[in-house]
C-alpha cells in the first residue's frame, strides 16, 4: 500500500476514538442537555427549507487497498471474517469494490416470508455461490418475536463454514444489539481506524491540524460523518438540523429502531414499534423529517440523515440507550 495512503483496516479490539479537545467535550455536554429537552427547530420549516448540501463521497480505491492489506497479512484465512461498519463509514461499498475485485458474489437478502419462517436453507440454496459478501446484515432480522429467527439460525450456520467463504458487513448497531441479544462473540470481527487529519486530508477536507483534530473528533472518527460536517461548515447560510423541542420517548423509540436497521420502511418500523398509535408514528415521522433529523429515501426506507447522525446519537446516550461502539 502507498505510503500516502492513510486507511487503516484493523482488528475490531484495536479501535480507538480520536479524542477531542477540551473545548469541544464541554460543547458535548451542552448538546447532550439541549437534545435531552429538545431542541429549537422552527416549528414550521418545511423539508425543502432543510436543503442541506451535498457532501462529496470519497474515493474508495485507496480504502479497498487497506483491506487488501490487511487480509493479505493473515497467515490462515478464517471462513467467514465480519466487518463492522459505523453509518454512513461507506464500510459497504468499500467492501462491495473489494469483492467485486476478488469475484465475490453479493447475497440477495431474504424475504419477509423467509424471516418469519427461519428458511435458511432455502434462501442458502437460492444463491449458488461458494464465496460471497453479505452486505445488508441489518436487512436479515426485525426485532419482532416473528422476525429473529432468520438470524438466529443463520449465524451459527456461518460460524460453522456451512455456507463458505465470505465477508460480512455488519452495521454497528446492529452489532451492539446482536452483543447483547445472542450467546456468542461474533469471531474475527474488522473495522476501519478512525478518521484522522492526515485521512482528511487524504479525501481533500482542508484545515489545519488542530480543526482537523476537532473535525475528526465530532465525527468520531467516522470519514462520511466528517465530510457532511465539512460541507456544513463551508455552507453559512445553512446549519445542521436540530430535534424538535417535542422529541419525548415516541422520538427515541423511533430514532433508536432506524439506527438499530439501518433504516426502515413505515410497515416495518410499526412492527417493531406497535407501543406507536399508527397516527402517533405518522406525526413523529413528519415532524422529523421536517427537522432535517431523518428522510424518506427514493425506495420508500426511512433513515437518520448524516447531518443529524451525531446529535441523534447523543439525545439517545442522554436517554440511556445501548449505542454502538463507534
Amino acid at each position: 500500500m502507498a505510503e500516502s495512503n492513510h486507511w487503516q483496516l484493523i482488528p475490531l479490539e484495536d479501535f480507538a476514538r480520536p479524542s477531542a479537545p477540551a473545548s469541544t467535550l464541554v460543547q458535548k455536554v451542552l448538546i447532550r442537555l439541549r437534545n435531552l429537552m429538545g431542541g429549537d427547530a422552527d416549528e414550521d420549516s418545511t423539508p425543502e427549507d432543510q436543503d442541506f448540501p451535498h457532501y462529496r463521497e470519497f474515493d474508495v480505491g485507496p480504502a479497498v487497498a487497506a483491506v487488501e492489506q490487511a487480509w493479505s497479512e493473515l497467515e490462515n484465512v478464517p471462513k467467514v471474517r465480519f466487518v463492522v461498519s459505523p453509518p454512513f463509514s461507506g464500510s459497504g461499498a468499500i467492501l462491495r469494490q473489494w469483492a467485486q475485485q476478488h469475484d465475490y458474489q453479493q447475497l440477495k437478502i431474504p424475504s419477509i416470508e423467509q424471516l418469519e419462517s427461519a428458511d435458511t436453507e432455502g434462501w442458502w440454496q437460492a444463491q449458488k455461490c461458494e464465496r460471497w459478501l453479505l452486505d445488508e446484515f441489518s436487512s436479515f432480522w426485525l426485532r419482532t418475536t416473528s422476525h429473529m429467527q432468520f438470524v438466529r439460525a443463520l449465524l451459527p450456520r456461518l460460524l460453522r463454514g456451512e455456507l463458505g467463504e465470505g465477508v460480512v458487513v455488519v452495521d454497528s448497531w446492529t452489532f451492539a444489539f446482536l452483543q447483547r441479544a445472542w450467546p456468542l462473540s461474533l469471531p474475527h470481527c474488522y473495522c476501519f481506524a478512525a478518521a484522522t487529519p492526515d485521512l482528511l486530508r487524504q479525501v481533500c477536507i482542508e484545515g489545519s491540524d488542530k480543526r482537523l483534530r476537532k473535525l475528526a473528533a465530532k465525527a468520531r472518527g467516522n470519514m462520511g460523518v466528517a465530510l457532511a460536517l465539512w460541507a456544513l461548515e463551508r455552507d453559512s447560510e445553512r446549519q445542521a438540523p436540530q430535534l424538535p423541542r417535542e422529541a419525548d420517548d415516541g422520538t427515541a423509540f423511533i430514532l433508536y429502531a432506524l439506527l438499530l436497521h439501518h433504516g426502515l420502511r413505515g410497515e416495518h418500523l410499526q412492527w417493531v414499534l406497535p407501543m406507536l398509535a399508527p397516527d402517533q408514528l405518522d406525526v413523529q415521522l413528519l415532524r422529523l423529517q421536517q427537522n432535517g433529523v431523518i428522510e424518506l429515501d427514493d425506495e420508500g426506507v426511512w433513515r437518520t440523515t448524516v447531518y443529524a447522525y451525531i446529535d441523534v446519537r447523543d439525545f439517545l446516550a442522554a436517554r440511556g440507550y445501548w449505542l454502538d461502539g463507534f
